[in-house]
């Protein structure tokens, strides 16, 4: 080695400049396992399109409980306001389409029939009452 570099060397504190040798990490640790989910509880219900839609939980309460025509009403607005507007864009699309069989007629229109009146049969049909 040079002679005025090993003079430099001796005079410069290196371990300042240097950084220090990282330590070890210890990776074999105990790792906590994960909380287990939260089931969903459980619906008791006898209408099966609640386990199908998500909404009719609400839907359903509206037609149970004694609830004012207005609030029926405003959800029907908000429920099946969209859901009929999609229908009727549904069944135009289908019935304008060229070259669609049959059987394209019948299905998009089956289809577009039930989404139009799929929610005001669940807002506005008498509910039986519970026995108890």
């Amino acid at each position: 080695m040079d002679p005025k570099l090993k003079a430099l060397v001796e005079q410069t504190n290196l371990a300042d400049l240097l950084p220090s040798a990282p330590q070890e990490m210890d990776l074999r640790q105990p790792v906590a396992p994960p909380e287990p989910a939260r089931p969903q509880p459980a619906r008791s219900t006898h209408d099966a399109l609640q386990v199908t839609f998500g909404g009719t939980d609400m839907v359903g309460k509206l037609a149970n409980a004694p609830t004012s025509g207005r609030v029926k009403t405003f959800a029907m607005v908000m429920f099946g306001g969209p859901t009929i507007v999609f229908a009727l864009i549904l069944l135009a699309t289908v019935w304008t389409a060229p070259g669609n069989s049959a059987v394209a007629l019948v299905c998009g229109t089956v289809i577009s029939l039930g989404l139009i009146g799929i929610w005001p049969y669940l807002l506005f049909r008498k509910r039986e009452k519970p026995s108890t």
